[in-house]
């Protein structure tokens, strides 16, 4: 039985940074476009909407007509576009997309002001963008309810909202794109730095040679990993500086988390690329893996809002555990006696995958 031997190790490990060195197009796409993506999906992902092109009919033109638009284009959200006299001409405008939604506001709308009653007003939105059409039905209930006097309102709640008080969204999508980049770009890299072996014929030369397995994939390891790891601090930064996101825990916490997931996706990628014949067919192959694992994760979704498969499945994710440590970590300072459980699922996740990957990475040098 062979012994690992360190020198040996160490150098296949130089060997492998030499070879990342000369690849100076691998590491500007790894450390570069990972910034300006997360940036990207902080502005892009925001789910607010803003100027909706808001049409109007006002059959009451009084005051307290006026104060109501007054209350609804004060939210950016809507911004009045055009003005009626019928019905039917917004709804005409409305099915040609020149509109986002329209109001009508009735001849009595005043009257029923007046007397502290409930006022009806008849709202159309356009839902081809279901989403859209949602937020805007929101923000409307909330503009229609801040005109109504307090007895026609009879409940009035006060909310306090922690941890995120300016209720930022690009705080939510930066943290899980991070994550599902950290898996992605693990699994990708290490799945081209194996096949690249098999390729240009290597493979051969480390079949004859006395390194070990553990020799050959650790040293394989270490270069992405670091890099990763760089990848997830600049990724950070980049969320703190750029949207003020908080960082109020503990950084190593952080950081163990980090490794354990960037380490279960160097293992998916060689084991990925220990199925293929080149490059190509590992990418296809990876991309044809790594949907799923992103869209069950809760990465940019709750989980808890998927149907109760997708939920089971992702109790086998490691990005799912990881954007929760992330979060917890960082918007809340949650500590290792609050997060151990998750700690430990992304280090379950890090023994199976990795010794799946040696596994499957033995029987190529044998």
């Amino acid at each position: 039985m062979m012994i690992f031997e360190y020198h040996r190790w160490l150098a296949l490990t130089i060997k492998e940074f030499q070879q990342l060195r000369k690849n100076k197009q691998l590491l500007i796409q790894l450390l570069i476009p990972p910034s300006l993506a997360l940036v990207a999906f902080g502005f892009a992902l925001n789910p607010d909407v803003k100027n909706l092109r808001l049409g109007v009919v006002d059959e009451s033109a009084s005051p307290q007509s006026r104060e109501l638009l007054d209350a609804l284009t004060a939210n950016q959200a809507f911004k009045i576009t055009a003005r009626y006299p019928s019905i039917s001409q917004l709804e005409d405008n409305l099915a040609h997309s020149r509109l986002d939604l329209g109001i009508v506001i009735p001849f009595d709308y005043a009257r029923d002001r007046i007397r502290n009653k409930p006022a009806d007003v008849q709202v159309l939105i356009d839902a081809v963008n279901a989403n859209t059409a949602r937020l805007a039905q929101g923000y409307l209930s909330e503009s229609l309810m801040s005109t109504m006097p307090m007895p026609a309102r009879h409940v009035e709640s006060v909310a306090r909202i922690y941890y995120n008080p300016g209720a930022v969204h690009a705080w939510f999508f930066t943290t899980g794109s991070l994550c599902v980049m950290l898996f992605i770009n693990a699994s990708l890299v290490a799945s081209a730095l194996a096949v690249r072996e098999k390729e240009i014929g290597t493979i051969e030369q480390l079949l004859m040679s006395p390194a070990q397995t553990a020799e050959v994939l650790l040293a394989k390891t270490v270069p992405v990993l670091i890099i990763m790891m760089v990848v997830f601090c600049i990724g950070m930064v980049t969320s703190m500086v750029v949207f003020g996101m908080p960082q109020h825990g503990s950084w190593l916490l952080l950081l163990i988390a980090a490794l354990l997931l960037v380490i279960s996706g160097i293992g998916t990628g060689v084991t990925v690329a220990t199925f293929s014949a080149s490059q190509q067919q590992a990418q296809l192959l990876t991309f044809f893996m790594l949907p799923p694992i992103v869209l069950i994760s809760g990465a940019f979704a709750p989980a808890d809002s998927m149907p109760k498969i997708f939920q089971w499945l992702s109790v086998l994710d490691p990005v799912k555990y990881m954007a929760r440590i992330v979060r917890a970590v960082s918007f809340k300072a949650a500590g290792f006696e609050t997060m151990w459980p998750e700690l430990l699922a992304l280090g379950a996740f890090t023994l199976i995958l990795f010794t799946l990957s040696a596994w499957r990475f033995r029987s190529q040098l044998q």
